[in-house]
């Protein structure tokens, strides 16, 4: 799935010689209780995008769950997940998203970034987050792919349960749009 955009033009090159480019985006995301998902999906409409879960090999349901996650992120383990349906090398960008947990990108997404950023070519970042620690996480989803992502966005679990999140949403993907143009 493609997206249109004009690149940007500067000097003495003239509008009328301006050229479109196809930039193929990739949106994978990893989502325990569904605010990441729902965010990943608003997505790929307007960004033409195709959607990849990362799919986990524990079950994260229940209390007990929960406390292997947070124990996990805690530790910046990388476990086990699914071979990935779509290849992120045939892709110009991929948007990775995760949940907060701990002040810490989710474990399995740390293993989807650790197994395929060799193939990634261009990064942008959201993450969700009930609480705090998104800024970090950004951050670390960065160094970890060893590339400064051409945009970021955080949204908090109220913005997501009260459906306040089409503004920044918006704004994100006008910033994929225009980052990758320029």
């Amino acid at each position: 799935i493609y997206l249109w955009f004009h690149p940007c033009v500067s000097g003495n090159v003239s509008p009328h010689s301006r050229e479109r480019a196809v930039m193929k985006v990739l949106v994978v995301y990893f989502s325990r209780t569904g605010n990441t998902r729902q965010i990943a999906q608003a997505m790929t409409g307007p960004l033409s995008a195709d959607l990849e879960c990362v799919q986990d090999g524990r079950t994260r349901s229940g209390i007990w769950g929960y406390v292997r996650s947070l124990h996990e992120a805690m530790q910046q383990r990388v476990v086990s997940i699914g071979v990935p349906t779509k290849d992120p090398s045939e892709y110009d960008l991929i948007i990775l998203g995760t949940p907060v947990w701990a002040h810490n990108m989710c474990s399995p997404m740390r293993s989807y970034i650790t197994a395929q950023k060799e193939r990634l070519k261009a990064i942008a970042v959201f993450c969700t987050q009930g609480g705090s620690g998104a800024s970090k996480v950004i951050g670390d989803m960065a160094k970890l792919c060893g590339r400064t992502p051409l945009a970021s966005l955080v949204l908090d679990e109220r913005e997501i349960k009260n459906g306040q999140f089409t503004t920044k949403l918006g704004t994100f993907i006008k910033s994929v749009k225009f980052a990758q143009a320029a």
